[in-house]
């Protein structure tokens, strides 16, 4: 996860209007689809933070996101969960949408997920 920007999504609301990249240097890019890149501002109320890992598509993956997780091989060993940032431990989170249990996403900023075992299936935001 040794990146030299932090990644975000950009909303109004509930609505996706793009994204941004902060740079070390305190730079800021914009994008609406994450190819194209531009300093043109994006006018946004609520940003989402990338987690620091792609699903199984490729598809960056930040918190508010819900993700199925696979616990083993098999096509019904699939976990739903969200992904969330926890202040106190300053990390991200995967809690299991059934039974609350949390999973962190990282140890020592090694990733304790392949891509492979994520898929996502959706957001949960709430309303601004």
């Amino acid at each position: 996860m040794t990146q030299k920007y932090e990644l975000f999504r950009l909303r109004i609301g509930t609505e996706i209007v793009g994204y941004m990249k902060v740079h070390a240097n305190g730079l800021k890019d914009f994008s609406n689809d994450q190819f194209w890149w531009t300093s043109t501002p994006i006018e946004y109320n609520a940003k989402d933070q990338y987690c620091g890992l792609k699903d199984k598509d490729n598809r960056a993956l930040f918190e508010h996101d819900i993700v199925a997780m696979r616990r083993s091989v098999g096509p019904k060993n699939k976990t739903p969960g969200i992904i969330r940032f926890d202040q106190d431990r300053q990390s991200f989170l995967f809690i299991a949408l059934e039974t609350f249990q949390e999973y962190e996403l990282f140890a020592n900023e090694l990733p304790l997920f392949h891509k492979s075992e994520l898929m996502f299936l959706g957001f949960s935001f709430e309303e601004s």
